[in-house]
């Protein structure tokens, strides 16, 4: 099910899913976390944080992962530039939200399934309270993702040449006085997965959890 992008919206989380996946050999959205694919945790951690807007990007394995999102209330947004990285699918959401805007974007990258959602809620209680144009989570001195963006830096995400180039750090990078760093005990804001080994860790360090 598909939402209407006609209702005033607040917070949007957006589950990034739109790369092609070539070092992993398959679909990152489609993978398994405790039971469920990647995509789908993400989206069932975004209700549970009561984001009621949520938006899929999706790429070239589109008619694939369709089918695995078809129970769930968000709205799908196919970005054909995949090759200009993170900043293009965020400007895809922003043009099909178009008039409509959100206040702000929780922007999730899919291969981060296993970030807490106590985390983003950390990271949601913080934007609300300070009310910066961007809050990023940050690990052993690394920043990482989710990344909260509030509209007022939309127009810049959308038109800058920086970002185009270097992607929508540039556009932290030029906010560096304004934007907030949240220090986290949650080591999965760092840890992309990006290749079969990289899966293969998270598989073992569930079932060890688990067992």
């Amino acid at each position: 099910m598909q939402l209407a992008l006609t209702y005033d919206m607040a917070l949007a989380g957006v589950v990034l899913a739109a790369g092609a996946s070539e070092r992993m050999g398959r679909p990152k959205a489609l993978l398994d976390f405790r039971g469920r694919p990647f995509a789908v945790r993400i989206l069932e951690a975004l209700e549970a944080l009561d984001l009621k807007s949520r938006v899929v990007v999706l790429g070239p394995d589109a008619p694939r992962i369709r089918p695995a999102l078809a129970t769930h209330d968000c709205v799908i947004v196919e970005n054909p530039d995949v090759a200009g990285g993170a900043i293009a699918s965020l400007r895809a959401v922003l043009a099909a939200l178009e008039p409509v805007r959100p206040t702000g974007l929780v922007a999730w990258p899919v291969d981060l399934p296993h970030v807490r959602v106590a985390t983003v809620e950390l990271l949601l209680e913080t934007y609300r309270r300070s009310g910066a144009p961007a809050v990023v989570p940050r690990f052993a001195e690394r920043r990482g993702h989710p990344v909260i963006w509030d509209q007022a830096l939309f127009a810049e995400l959308a038109t800058s040449p920086a970002a185009t180039r270097h992607g929508a750090r540039a556009v932290l990078l030029a906010h560096e006085q304004d934007l907030v760093t949240v220090t986290v005990d949650d080591p999965a804001v760092i840890d992309d997965l990006n290749t079969p080994a990289d899966y293969e860790r998270l598989v073992r360090e569930v079932n060890r959890d688990i067992y």
